[in-house]
This record gives C-alpha cells, sequence and structure tokens, in this order.
C-alpha cells in the first residue's frame, strides 16, 4: 500500500443501510467525511413522504493525509466495511469532484427526473393489483391527496373513472 499525496478523498463501503452511522464513528475520531443526501418523495404506508437518502447507498467518502497510516483505523470503525479498492491502490477522488456531489441539489433536473420516476403522476400507465380490476391497466388521471388516485381504465369497451390506493397500483 503506497501513501498518497495530502488529503486526498478516499471511497469507504459501509454496511449495508449504515453510511449515517459510519460518518458519525468516523467524524468522532476527527475524519473529513462526505455523505451526499438526496431528498426524494417516497410512497410509504399509501402516503406520499419527503425521505433523505445518501445519494451513493453503501458509499462514503473520507478525506485523509496519510493512508498507510489510518488504513486500519478506518477500516475498524464501526459501520464501514472496507476501503474501495483496485488491485492494490485504492479509490481516490478529487476536491472538485466530491465538492460537486455535495452541491448537487433537489431541483436540478436529473432530481427530477429521478422523483418522477419514484412516485407516480399523472398521465404514468399503471397496473391494478388488488380488487375487481386486478391485473387491468389504467391511466392516472388524477392525484386525490396524499395516499388516493383517481385513474382512467379501459373496461368492456368503456373508459372508466375509479379511484384506488396508491399502494394498489404498480407502474
Amino acid at each position: 500500500m503506497s501513501a498518497a499525496t495530502p488529503h486526498t478523498w478516499y471511497v469507504i463501503q459501509t454496511k449495508p443501510k449504515q453510511e449515517l452511522r459510519a460518518r458519525a464513528n468516523l467524524e468522532n475520531q476527527a475524519f473529513h467525511v462526505a455523505l451526499p443526501m438526496l431528498t426524494l418523495e417516497r410512497i410509504r404506508r399509501g402516503k406520499r413522504t419527503p425521505s433523505t437518502e445518501p445519494l451513493f447507498p453503501g458509499y462514503i467518502f473520507v478525506k485523509i493525509d496519510d493512508y498507510t497510516q489510518n488504513f486500519h483505523k478506518i477500516r475498524s470503525t464501526f459501520g464501514v466495511n472496507k476501503l474501495v479498492m483496485f488491485g492494490e491502490t485504492p479509490a481516490r477522488l478529487s476536491d472538485e469532484l466530491v465538492a460537486q456531489m455535495l452541491t448537487i441539489g433537489d431541483d436540478t433536473p436529473e432530481v427530477k427526473e429521478l422523483q418522477r420516476q419514484l412516485a407516480p403522476q399523472v398521465g404514468d400507465k399503471v397496473e391494478i393489483l388488488d380488487g375487481p380490476f386486478k391485473g387491468l391497466l389504467a391511466e392516472i388521471v388524477q392525484l386525490d391527496g396524499a395516499s388516493r388516485c383517481i385513474v382512467l381504465l379501459d373496461f368492456l369497451h368503456k373508459q372508466i373513472r375509479a379511484e384506488f390506493e396508491l399502494s394498489n397500483l404498480k407502474r
């Protein structure tokens, strides 16, 4: 393992769903840690709720000056799985790239597209999962509150408007 230039960003793989724990434990050891977060709208229990999640699930970034001295300290931190390596060389990132990742906002076109993909929107084609219309395809025409929507479905050569729970629909 070779030493890198002073204050280089390294990629750390965390244990599943333990990014926040790994960040807190590394910060307690005086490491500079970056964990880019993203706020998305998820449907939980039939309601739309904002959810703040890591931009890169399972990974955090640590800025250290001496890789060889801190390798075992980082690897034995609660929440950390391993340092990402390419053969014998640890994965490194530039300051500019980490700064860009930390400034990604919720209003960028990419984030808006991701939010649109995660939460049903007007015009989406959906499949009905439960009830007498199970298996039929429909189109969302109106979102009715946080947990319900009105869909338009073709049934017996007629278009019918029906109201469903969002949890009973699948895109």
